[in-house]
């Protein structure tokens, strides 16, 4: 038996759960590792929501891209969070 301790939000795999100093530390800890996407990546975009008023702020933060490669993931991003929300993106899929 272990006695690893995770969060919640870990436990059941849902990311509303997260908090974003949460959420920070853990790609912290892959990019550390070398795990997960940061086994060779040396590239990375964090993009940010402040929805606490009447309209959403968005900022994000990147390091190692340029502006298309920015572009090029978020495209990339949005096909696959359609694809985990049960969406079928046609032949192939992700």
């Amino acid at each position: 038996m272990t006695n690893k301790v995770v969060s919640f939000a870990q436990a059941i795999g849902d990311g509303t759960k997260h908090s974003p100093e949460m959420a920070l530390n853990d790609a912290l800890e892959d990019i550390v590792k070398g795990a997960g996407a940061f086994k060779n990546g040396k590239k990375i975009i964090v993009i940010c929501l402040d929805d606490t008023e009447d309209n959403y702020d968005i900022s994000w933060i990147q390091a190692g891209m340029s502006m298309s490669e920015c572009l090029a993931l978020c495209e990339v991003a949005k096909a696959r969070f359609l694809y985990q929300m049960g969406y079928s993106l046609g032949e192939g899929d992700l």
